[in-house]
């Protein structure tokens, strides 16, 4: 090969190998991958100049396929009850609703060994976690092993992928039986999870509760510590980076090692090696962040090469790091920390450095504001595409911000790892406790008060192939390893600049929808008529909802809560966290004199304290829509009993889309459906077709033409197609995903968002 064609071998062979572990991600088979990888291995040997450089590309690209399709598509055992043990390596939470999680490792299922970790979560009556349920137990319990599902629902956060970036692979409900005792073997993942959780509640103690928590989350990745509040405050600055411990972080620790060797002499390949076992260690330490390992390969890599005299371009250095960790682990492509990572760093390369080598300044100080500015130019710009794509929210003071934080939180990271060091030393440990804490409420002060500015978060539409063309644009033009003319450079920027705005620019909608979201045994519905977006019941708090609002820049004119039984309701703190309006709240008459979850009235009260109106329907009431109607049929006023299982007095609506009815039944109960049965075209079946509702009384009286069900498992779609009856189409979101219902005339079209099912 020529040395032109060895200078982009990496970069190249980098994007064979992610097309092919994009493909081996949509095939199970991995035997067509495997059978190419040696004829290319072959060939690489035998050929020269461009058909080497060709086989070289086909390696990449079977390698990606076969790796791809072996991380993707894992065996797993069956769906059952199994009596699991395993021991606890991650923190253990509670989240809301009294729903404790955490992760396993070392997990044999009715006594044989299961090879990769489990997610465990149960819902427990106590208050808080059980005693004695920590960080490096052993725990035996029987439950109910599942396989994660995927992408369900539009645009969705894929939870599966999430936990198979962890090494998880399947899911475990439930903890009867539960014991817990000292493991007996030694376990590293479950020493470094506790040694983690021991060191956190130190801090915790040294420090307080809002320092020590901050500490422990720029130093050990805590950031379930952190007020929500507070991470989203970070997130509207564009600085979100500083509490999640990744590269910045990495860099400082490396760096404080750097001046130790120097102050101790150390040689060279002594330093390495110490700098690699510490670094190994603290990967470890975090639970195999992969934020932290990935800077830490770099780190290493680019000490390796000049330890051997052997440097690289950053660009290649990059290129190689990638196609390893890529090798080792394919699912890290698709995460948001990956390509976050991995952009940022490919805009400091290809960008800063020009930047940094074209510095205008003089004086030492402007130089060197100068080169911190040109990285946080290259920085910002790399990820913003996948800033744009993930959270649809442009930080307008990010780059402003970006300079000062960082060299402040330098500092107070230099500081912290200071009074973790001198823990075991009172007094100098607590004069380094004292001036962190301090310098940790100067930062969260002022964060705090320029968060709350108005206008200092740009809310957009999603990031789409557009955007990504205009940065490309944005990237030719500043970055100096293209031979461009200067003309053509500002030519470039400026058609990205105008590409990626236009992008970003809100959409006209002129169709009539009604989607309904995969939510398992919960519901969340959308109903977006040309203009008007009106939520109905908003599911679990798993982000489903808020992320199809946010992503199309939607505000919902009304929502809707048929009634409040947490399956329906608890979506609502995804919404709010996600900064989305909730402007107008719909409650069923006597909806809060039912039997209600405290969490569920303490989110109604956040909701008042917000400013949202809340108002009550019954029999009779409607709200107007740009292509219909929406009536209530039931609750009847006057007829509500307080105390009652809320399900009972469910609302239930009667729409009127074009020429075409829907009957939307919401959790109603078999005792009181005969209320609001009424003949319609679409039948949206009522509490996840349990047996105590939808009667073949009720069933006949609406006749519908096709029905919709929201349930979690493919028994209940059995079960009631065959209480439905031959001639009604039926679709649910266990096997067909999210339901998009098209409105059109006098007609309609139901879209699965998993498209194998016809309805049946």
């Amino acid at each position: 090969m020529t040395v032109r064609q060895r200078s982009w071998l990496l970069p190249a062979a980098v994007l064979f190998l992610i097309a092919g572990i994009l493909a081996g991600r949509a095939s199970a088979s991995f035997w067509p991958a495997l059978a190419a990888v040696l004829p290319a291995a072959a060939a690489i040997c035998l050929l020269k100049g461009r058909a080497r450089f060709a086989a070289c590309m086909v390696l990449s690209l079977a390698l990606g396929a076969f790796s791809g399709s072996l991380a993707w598509h894992p065996a797993l055992p069956e769906e059952k009850e199994y009596e699991v043990r395993g021991v606890i390596t991650d923190d253990v939470t509670s989240g809301s609703f009294s729903q404790v999680r955490t992760v396993l490792s070392h997990v044999t299922l009715d006594g044989h060994e299961f090879s990769a970790g489990v997610y465990w979560t149960f819902y427990t009556d106590e208050a808080g976690i059980p005693e004695g349920l920590k960080p490096g137990m052993e725990v035996t319990f029987r439950a109910d092993l599942y396989h994660p599902s995927g992408a369900d629902n539009p645009d969705s956060y894929d939870f599966r992928e999430e936990l198979l970036r962890r090494n998880i692979t399947a899911g475990v409900y439930g903890c009867d039986d539960l014991r817990i005792s000292d493991p007996g073997f030694f376990s590293f993942p479950g020493f470094t999870a506790s040694l983690r959780a021991e060191i956190t509640a130190a801090l915790i103690r040294k420090m307080g509760d809002e320092a020590g928590a901050y500490t422990a989350a720029l130093l050990l990745g805590e950031r379930n510590l952190i007020p929500a509040e507070d991470r989203a405050a970070f997130a509207r600055l564009g600085i979100a980076h500083v509490l999640s411990v990744s590269g910045f972080h990495v860099g400082i620790l490396a760096g404080l090692l750097a001046v130790l060797f120097r102050l101790i002499k150390l040689r060279p390949g002594v330093r390495f090696s110490v700098l690699a076992a510490v670094l190994l260690f603290y990967c470890a330490l975090c639970g195999w962040n992969q934020p932290v390992l990935r800077a830490s390969l770099l780190i290493l890599a680019m000490m390796g090469g000049k330890l051997l005299n052997r440097p690289r371009i950053g660009l290649h250095m990059l290129c190689a790091v990638l196609f390893v960790m890529l090798l080792v682990s394919p699912v890290q492509l698709t995460g948001i920390s990956f390509q976050m990572t991995f952009s940022a760093m490919l805009g400091i390369t290809l960008v800063s450095g020009a930047l940094t080598r074209k510095n205008p300044c003089r004086g030492k100080v402007s130089r060197k504001l100068w080169d911190a500015a040109a990285v946080v130019i290259g920085a910002q710009l790399g990820i913003l595409v996948p800033e744009l794509y993930w959270y649809q929210k442009l930080p307008l003071l990010g780059f402003l911000v970006n300079i000062p934080v960082s060299a402040f939180a330098s500092w107070l990271i230099a500081l912290d790892w200071a009074v973790l060091v001198l823990l075991p030393v009172p007094f100098l440990s607590d004069l380094a406790a004292k001036l962190a804490s301090l310098m940790t409420s100067v930062l969260t002060g002022v964060v705090r008060s320029l968060s709350g500015l108005p206008g200092i978060t740009l809310w957009t539409h999603a990031a789409g192939w557009i955007t990504f063309a205009g940065v490309a644009l944005v990237f030719f033009g500043l970055c100096d390893m293209l031979r461009l003319k200067r003309r053509t450079r500002i030519l470039a920027a400026a058609a990205g600049v105008l590409l990626v705005a236009g992008s970003l620019l809100p959409r006209q909608h002129t169709a009539t929808e009604y989607i309904q979201f995969s939510a398992g045994n919960a519901d969340a519905a959308v109903l977006w008529d040309r203009d008007r977006v009106v939520v109905m019941d908003t599911g679990l708090e798993d982000g489903v909802l808020s992320g199809f609002l946010r992503r199309r820049r939607l505000t919902p004119d009304a929502v809707i809560l048929t009634h409040l039984h947490a399956d329906h309701v608890a979506g609502l703190r995804s919404v709010l966290s996600d900064e989305i309006p909730v402007r107008l709240v719909y409650l069923p008459e006597g909806a809060e004199e039912q039997l209600v979850h405290e969490d569920v009235r303490a989110l109604l009260e956040d909701l008042r304290a917000g400013g949202t109106e809340i108002r009550y329907l019954s029999r009779g009431d409607g709200i107007a829509l740009p292509s219909g109607s929406l009536t209530v049929l039931w609750p009847e006023a006057g007829k509500v009993r307080p105390n009652q299982d809320a399900n009972n007095y469910a609302l239930v609506s009667y729409l009127r889309l074009g020429n075409v009815s829907m009957l939307h039944t919401s959790d109603i109960s078999g005792s009181y459906e005969m209320y609001s049965a009424v003949p319609a075209d679409l039948l949206k079946v009522a509490h996840h077709g349990s047996p105590n509702s939808s009667s073949g009384e009720f069933l006949s009286a609406v006749d519908p033409r096709a029905a919709l069900l929201s349930c979690g498992r493919l028994s209940r779609h059995q079960s009631f197609s065959e209480r439905l009856g031959d001639g009604v189409l039926l679709y649910s979101t266990a096997r067909d995903g999210a339901l998009t219902v098209v409105f059109s005339g006098d007609s309609f079209q139901i879209i699965p968002f998993i498209p194998d099912h016809g309805g049946s």
